[in-house]
């Protein structure tokens, strides 16, 4: 059984194996990330807010959004960064925002058992890692409604379209995600558009669809 059909897919060209196999996709408990995304928070910063969350670590890519908010600012976009998330990496995070002049548009919120309320209202939800199984994350935007622009890391065009239909997934650089995200400020309307494809993917992963599939497949067996 694998998270995404890419994972099947490199499983199945690296090992000898000729059995049944499946892709069932995380479950999610999205009735209490509905529930928990609609709490009120105050946002520091104005104009377009844009998150990532995951742990500070290398794979994570914290780095290349931090550095793209960097471009962002110099171009003169009105733009928020907030980083969801805690780990090894958060001095140098700190310590880059710093040499790059960002105090007042990059935001640390740190560890979050509600991660859901800072998501939704953030206009962009953005992934950077340099790999990942299946984004729960990414998900999760999906299911608040939050639009995603993402690399091209495992099952991501299998959850946004293999043409962008619901979120926009570019090739695994940073250059690529500066554009992808560009774009996206250059075009309100684009992203209003994603907002609704966001919420129609997101229906998706709600609970009683991945639940049925595992029922599925158990009863099979």
């Amino acid at each position: 059984v694998f998270v995404s059909e890419t994972a099947r897919d490199i499983f199945l060209k690296n090992c000898p194996y000729t059995g049944k196999t499946a892709v069932l996709y995380n479950t999610n408990e999205s009735e209490e990330i509905l529930r928990k995304a609609s709490e009120e928070v105050n946002l520091a910063g104005d104009g377009l807010r844009w998150c990532g969350v995951g742990k500070l670590a290398e794979i994570k890519g914290f780095d290349r959004m931090i550095r793209i908010q960097k471009r962002l600012t110099d171009e003169g976009y009105n733009t928020h960064f907030y980083a969801l998330g805690e780990g090894k990496q958060r001095a140098e995070l700190e310590a880059l925002v710093k040499a790059l002049g960002l105090e007042e548009s990059v935001t640390f919120l740190g560890y979050q058992t509600n991660p859901y309320k800072y998501v939704a209202k953030c206009d962009l939800f953005v992934c950077a890692s340099h790999a990942e199984g299946f984004s729960t994350a990414a998900t999760e935007a999906l299911i608040v409604g939050t639009p995603v622009c993402t690399v091209e890391v495992s099952g991501m065009k299998e959850m946004l379209g293999e043409h962008n239909e619901y979120g926009i997934v570019t090739e695994n650089d940073e250059e690529a995600l500066y554009q992808g995200i560009k774009k996206l400020l250059d075009n309100p309307e684009l992203l209003e558009h994603y907002r609704h494809q966001a919420a129609l993917r997101g229906k998706d992963f709600r609970t009683e669809e991945t639940v049925k599939a595992v029922e599925a497949m158990l009863m099979e067996l």
